[in-house]
């Protein structure tokens, strides 16, 4: 890497600047635009905007940044055009790459090859086949194997691998792309933010002397002051990165080779196993926690599967209305044998009254008598800014209202509690039961597994 030229340890202090260039209107957009860094001289060239011919041999840059799809321009019909000299550009990446110079490659709402429906596992030539002539980042990653993905929305972050990138990322890392490493074992591939799976966010590969790495960026194109400081941050954190890694020993150097090493090091090979377990625990806490963020279908779903699996309560799911299922006796759950009606709700602000009325008309419509036992889980104040705001109690009027009806109202905070409650025994599967077939009004759980009904 050029990072760290030997034809440079002459020069004085002052003089010793990266030099940098910023790549086509696709990257930093069509608005002028001045990027400064205090040990960079950074380049802009607008293209198709600026001359193409005004671009020197990219092997004088030590880092080269451009959008994933530079080339390529779309229009309003869904059509596309490719500008001229896309071959030429890939030509002079592989030459600049074996004399060390570090391309940037940004993505975020780029195209990708859809599944061939088939041949399972491959995408569909068609589209491979286009993304080949129009994106000069797909190019390269069809060289060594790796296979972009996409989502409907952005993914916002994942997990940071190295901390070079974690301010750049908390601002301005999300894109709607991943990538699927098919060929780790044959090329060097360092990951940057990784998704779970083993799927990549951003990685970089090593090339000759050289780099490829493929980062997230979610651009405003429309504000170029904060433009500027998006690639102020990303220039920052890609020298900070590259200069490391030019001062990082290789892979097969990481082994151990002293005594006090290979002790210290099965240290801490034990201390992240514990770390790993002790995350695999807090993961629980945090799929539970998930509740409070969820609703209406998504809400339905993961509610369900919630009481089935944590609480171990048999569930039958209702087909007339979506939002209704039936709690079932776990005694008797192969009989289908059911103890009580049940209601999903949720609210972007507090509780509201209808859904006692719809789940009071529910169970009329099965010809249930008002005694039968009815639960209406609620998650409400979606909008909270904290666990005080989304903790907020079920007003008096509502829970005599469903005491009156004989509805017993149970918050999503309070299930968690339940929950709680029920792992550390505080209370007992036939307890909760009990509470879920004869009582009504608002079930309030508290964090220490105390409890009451107000009605």
């Amino acid at each position: 890497m050029k990072l760290f030229n030997k034809n440079m340890e002459n020069v004085s202090v002052k003089e010793k600047k990266h030099r940098v260039l910023i790549f086509g209107e696709r990257t930093c957009g069509t608005n002028p635009i001045s990027v400064n860094h205090d040990s960079c001289n950074i380049e802009i060239i607008c293209f198709p905007s600026d001359k193409y011919d005004e671009l020197e041999n990219l092997s004088d840059y030590e880092l080269v940044i451009l959008d994933y799809s530079v080339f390529l321009k779309e229009d309003q019909y869904g059509g596309y055009m490719i500008f001229k000299g896309q071959d030429i550009f890939e030509k002079q990446m592989f030459e600049a790459l074996k004399l060390g110079t570090c391309f940037c490659i940004l993505h975020y709402d780029d195209f990708v090859p859809s599944n061939d429906p088939y041949m399972r596992g491959c995408m569909l030539y068609e589209d491979v086949e286009k993304c080949r002539q129009s994106q000069i980042g797909f190019r390269f990653l069809d060289k060594f194997g790796i296979r972009p993905k996409k989502t409907d929305r952005p993914i916002l972050g994942g997990q940071i691998k190295r901390n070079e990138f974690k301010n750049y990322m908390d601002s301005y890392g999300a894109s709607m792309l991943y990538f699927d490493i098919i060929n780790d074992e044959k090329i060097s591939l360092d990951f940057i933010v990784e998704l779970r799976n083993g799927l990549a966010f951003a990685f970089a590969i090593d090339v000759s002397r050289g780099k490829l790495i493929y980062i997230p960026c979610q651009r405003d194109f429309s504000r170029p002051k904060l433009l500027e400081k998006t690639f102020t941050t990303l220039v920052d954190s890609l020298i900070t990165y590259l200069t490391k890694s030019r001062m990082e020993l290789p892979k097969w150097a990481e082994t151990p080779i002293f005594d006090e090493e290979e002790k210290l090091t099965k240290e801490k090979a034990d201390l992240e196993s514990k770390l790993d377990e002790c995350q695999s625990k807090i993961d629980v806490f945090y799929s539970a926690k998930q509740l409070l963020f969820e609703s209406e279908y998504g809400l339905e779903k993961a509610l369900v599967g919630f009481i089935q699996e944590q609480c171990e309560i048999p569930i039958e799911r209702e087909e007339k209305y979506n939002e209704d299922f039936w709690l079932l006796d776990p005694d008797l759950a192969t009989e289908n044998q059911k103890i009580a009606i049940c209601e999903i709700k949720s609210y972007v602000k507090g509780f509201k009254k209808n859904g006692l009325y719809d789940l009071y008309n529910h169970r009329d419509s099965y010809k249930l008598g008002e005694e039968f036992p009815a639960v209406l889980f609620v998650n409400a104040n979606l909008n909270a800014a904290s666990w005080e705001q989304k903790d907020r109690t079920i007003d008096k009027q509502d829970y005599e209202e469903a005491a009156h009806k004989h509805i017993l109202i149970v918050r999503i905070e309070d299930l968690l509690f339940i929950w709680q409650a029920l792992w550390k025994n505080v209370l007992t599967l036939d307890e909760l039961l009990d509470i879920f077939k004869h009582e009504a009004g608002w079930l309030n759980f508290k964090k220490d597994g105390s409890w009451r009904i107000l009605k």
